[in-house]
């Protein structure tokens, strides 16, 4: 198998798993369903690539079991919603734009601090 039909069977495997997602989604409570669907738009802000899926795959299985045992959403996520959602995204490590923007950072900070000691500067 080439390179471009592993990157095709890549692409249709995602779009299975995120059609199932979706039907997932679809199917919660209308509280739950309400606050997924925002979380969603807040995380595709950070998104690098396809790894955030895997956050919205686990938050879904999360969503249905506190669904399941009759918890409020907001039991479930905690008040602070835009935290829970980012605490999710750290623990799934998922690639976001945010995170290559703070390697750009701390990279350009060690290359111009061993400059400056090179040069005998502080």
């Amino acid at each position: 198998m080439n390179t471009h039909e592993s990157h095709l069977n890549r692409l249709f495997r995602e779009k299975r798993e995120w059609r199932a997602y979706v039907r997932r989604r679809k199917a919660l409570p209308p509280d739950y369903r309400l606050v997924l669907t925002h979380i969603e738009k807040y995380l595709f802000n950070f998104a690098a690539d396809s790894s955030i899926l895997g956050v919205f795959y686990d938050m879904v299985e999360l969503f249905e079991e506190g669904a399941a045992a009759g918890r409020p959403v907001i039991e479930v996520t905690g008040d602070d919603v835009a935290a829970f959602a980012w605490d999710a995204l750290a623990a799934f490590q998922a690639a976001t734009w945010t995170g290559g923007k703070a390697e750009a950072l701390n990279k350009a900070v060690r290359a111009a601090l061993a400059k400056g000691n090179e040069d005998g500067k502080r």
